[in-house]
């Protein structure tokens, strides 16, 4: 096992246990009607301005970026099942910019999620 495969399993590892609590609150551990609309809203203008921002990065529509998502209802790390969908889609890897690109993107994405969470818990 290479050390990169390595970082990317612990990042996995890493993100799962981040992403768990925030799944498990949002499938109705104490949030009122409200912030549960609240939390889905902002949730769904994160991952547009999420998608808008990987497409830019990459250069293809939005709804390419879309289709290579993984399903909503999946615990996964968006970002390890995204940039391989994206290579596969365009038949080429991707630079090592749109890498890095993709991944602050992602990086801006979950903090923005964790404060959304935080402030839907205040609301």
């Amino acid at each position: 096992m290479n050390r990169r495969s390595m970082l990317q399993r612990g990042a996995v590892l890493a993100l799962s246990m981040w992403i768990w609590p925030m799944v498990a609150s949002a499938q109705g551990g104490g949030l009122s009607p409200s912030q549960a609309a609240f939390l889905r809203a902002e949730n769904r203008r994160i991952e547009d301005y999420f998608v808008s921002q990987v497409a830019r990065a990459v250069g293809v529509d939005p709804e390419r970026v879309r289709r290579a998502m993984p399903d909503e209802g999946r615990i996964t790390v968006t970002v390890s099942r995204l940039i391989p969908m994206l290579e596969q889609d365009l038949g080429a890897p991707l630079s090592e910019e749109q890498r890095a690109a993709i991944l602050r993107a992602d990086e801006e994405r979950r903090a923005a999620l964790a404060r959304v969470r935080e402030g839907a818990a205040r609301r």
